[in-house]
This record gives C-alpha cells, sequence and structure tokens, in this order.
C-alpha cells in the first residue's frame, strides 16, 4: 500500500475500528473516517490527522458522494449496528442495504479495493469435532450456518461482496474474527464482556467471579491485532479468496488467560465454575479458527499473546481516556 492509496473507514473511531485508523494514520494516510453518532472520543489524539464525516452508510447517496469527492481507492467497512436481535429492522438497513451501498459507491467510483469485518458467527454453534473437548480448528470452507440474526446479516454481507467482486472486479475480503479483546467494548457493546471484566476488574482490586465456561477453549484476539489484520488484507497484492479467518490460530481458557492479568496485577483473584459455555451457546463462541490461509495470502502473523494483550489493554485505555469498569 503506497501514500497514494486513499482510504475511506467506516465505523473508525469505534473499539476496533479506532485501532484501523491509528494504524493507517501512523502509515502517513490521513483517512476519511465515518461515524454514524460523531463520537470520535476515542480517537481524540489522532483526530486532527483524519477527515471525520458525520454519515449513514443507509443513505446511499451521501456516502457515494463522500467516496467521490475524496477520490477514495480503498473502503475499509467496519459498520455496525449494536443490538442487532432487539432491533432487527434497523439492523438490515446497516448490513444488507448499507453493504449494497458500499459495494455500489464503490463500483461507480472505481474503488480498487473494500475489506469487510465479518465474523465467526457465521459458522453457527459449532458441534462435532469442531467444539469441545478436540476443538479441531475451523476452516473458512466449513459450511456457514449462523442462528443468529446479525450471524445471518454478515453471511449476506460477504455474498454481497462477493457477487460485486465476480461480477464487477472490485477487490474484496470479508474477514471472519475471533471473539475480539478491547478497551471500551464493556463500555459501548457489552457490559458482560468475560475479558474485559477478568481485566478491568483485576485493575479496580476486585475479585473476578464467572460462574460458569472453566472447561471452554476459545480463541481470542486483541483488536490492535484484528487491525492488523484489516490493514493485511488492503496491502496484500491480491486477494485470492473472498473470506479470511482472522483469529490467534489457538484457543485458550479463561484460566490460561488470568494467568496473563496476574503477569500485570500479582494480586488479581478469580472465581471460574466448570463448564464448557460462557458465551451463548447460539453464537460460534468456542472454537478455535484456522488461520492458515490469511497466513499464506495476506501474510497475516498475530503478535499478542494474554500477556502483552492485557498490557496494551491497560496503555490503550489510558490514551484513549477510558476508565475501568466493575462487572
Amino acid at each position: 500500500m503506497t501514500n497514494e492509496a486513499r482510504h475511506m473507514v467506516i465505523g473508525g473511531t469505534g473499539v476496533i475500528g479506532h485501532f484501523v485508523t491509528r494504524r493507517l494514520v501512523e502509515q502517513g494516510h490521513r483517512p476519511v473516517v465515518i461515524t454514524v453518532s460523531g463520537d470520535t472520543s476515542l480517537i481524540r489524539d489522532v483526530e486532527e490527522r483524519v477527515i471525520i464525516a458525520k454519515s449513514d452508510i443507509v443513505e446511499g447517496e451521501a456516502l457515494n458522494m463522500l467516496v467521490e469527492s475524496h477520490a477514495i481507492t480503498h473502503i475499509t467497512h467496519l459498520g455496525a449496528n449494536i443490538g442487532v436481535e432487539g432491533n432487527p429492522v434497523r439492523s438490515a438497513r446497516v448490513y444488507v442495504e448499507g453493504m449494497v451501498n458500499v459495494m455500489e459507491a464503490a463500483r461507480l467510483n472505481g474503488v480498487r479495493r473494500v475489506v469487510f469485518t465479518s465474523t465467526k458467527g457465521v459458522y453457527g454453534p459449532v458441534k462435532g469435532e469442531h467444539s469441545y473437548p478436540t476443538y479441531r480448528p475451523l476452516t473458512e470452507d466449513v459450511q456457514a450456518a449462523p442462528a443468529t440474526i446479525r450471524g445471518s446479516y454478515k453471511l449476506a454481507s460477504e455474498h454481497i461482496g462477493r457477487i460485486y467482486r465476480d461480477r464487477y472486479g472490485i477487490e474484496f475480503a470479508a474477514l471472519r474474527f475471533a471473539s475480539t479483546i478491547g478497551p471500551a467494548k464493556t463500555q459501548r457493546h457489552d457490559s458482560t464482556s468475560v475479558h474485559s471484566k477478568m481485566i478491568e476488574n483485576s485493575m479496580l482490586g476486585i475479585p473476578c467471579v464467572i460462574n460458569e465456561g472453566g472447561d471452554a477453549v476459545t480463541d481470542v484476539i486483541y483488536n490492535d491485532d484484528a487491525a492488523r489484520g484489516i490493514i493485511a488484507a488492503l496491502e496484500a497484492g491480491s486477494l485470492p479468496e473472498h473470506v479470511y479467518n482472522i483469529g490467534s490460530g489457538y484457543g485458550i481458557t479463561l484460566a490460561e488467560f488470568a494467568v496473563g492479568v496476574q503477569e500485570h496485577y500479582p494480586q488479581a483473584t478469580f472465581e471460574i465454575g466448570p463448564g464448557t459455555q460462557y458465551l451463548h451457546p447460539d453464537t460460534s463462541g468456542h472454537c478455535v479458527l484456522d488461520i492458515g490461509r490469511a497466513r499464506r495470502d495476506l501474510a497475516f502473523e498475530p503478535s499478542y499473546d494474554s500477556a502483552a494483550t492485557v498490557a496494551a489493554y491497560v496503555s490503550m485505555m489510558a490514551r484513549i481516556g477510558v476508565e475501568p469498569v466493575a462487572t
């Protein structure tokens, strides 16, 4: 990727998106960052080095004008709707209509590449050899069978991107992320985010009690590694496939993650109950992603283990001014 590239990051002020924005800024780009809410607090330290556009991807004409006026060549699409199950109609507009709008804007304006952030949730409930106790890594060729509305919408978005790739020649990749860990996830998304709870309770000196799931193994990835996967997809010379798993490539238990937390907070205490589930059974939560395809085609290699994740998480919280929350 050269500085001739012109980047748009849809959702570039979000919990994963701000890491993408930062990495592009560090590379010398001045990305156009699309935000629905207008909340730029997570990028306040680099805000002067980006172009902020308050817009909504369900407004196709407005999106098209932004892509055209800024001569965008690369789009990273992290746009999402929080609380999908509670508002499926709005979510359908964001995930499906919004995706069509993104791909149409790309088609009409000669955008070279679109990278879309999908989810392992498209695989649906993981069973058999891919689940407890063997956890055979899931490849992208495993049949997608989502059991949630969000997973279904994400899969539809993947198909829309693939069709535009095949029909119009737009370079496209959908990245299916493992369970993500990052600052502000608790504050913005989900107060029950287990790994955030383990870190933030420890920061506050509060015991962390997790009632069940101690036997579960889960592929987890720090949000900066997720952003590195996105950058890798933007920079790759070619995209032979349209779907790539992005994760650590291995699974850990909560107890193993706790060891990483205790490297930084030796006095942290954890009570973790038994069981093979701490995430909703309708999701693909407890599984390991095979990242061989991303290694081969994107030269992606994760860099954060549990201890490094905790250190980076705490450092970034201080940088963006997010306070820990007890849960």
